[in-house]
């Protein structure tokens, strides 16, 4: 297999992995507005601290 068909499958991987990462996200976010705010507001410091940080590749924040 030549490199560029290697790099081709590599980034469609990728791409693949962000879109599923991006869905996640996204759900994650609509089961959060089902719970009530006053609860949400009582839990969202902890959450906060339990929740890493994401970084970019390069390590920009």
């Amino acid at each position: 297999m030549s490199q560029t068909s290697i790099w081709n499958i590599v980034q469609a991987l990728s791409a693949k992995s962000q879109r599923r990462r991006d869905a996640n996200h996204e759900h994650a976010l609509r089961e959060l507005r089902r719970f009530p705010p006053h609860l949400l507001a009582d839990c969202q410091r902890e959450m906060e601290l339990t929740v890493p940080e994401r970084r970019a590749c390069d390590g920009t924040r």
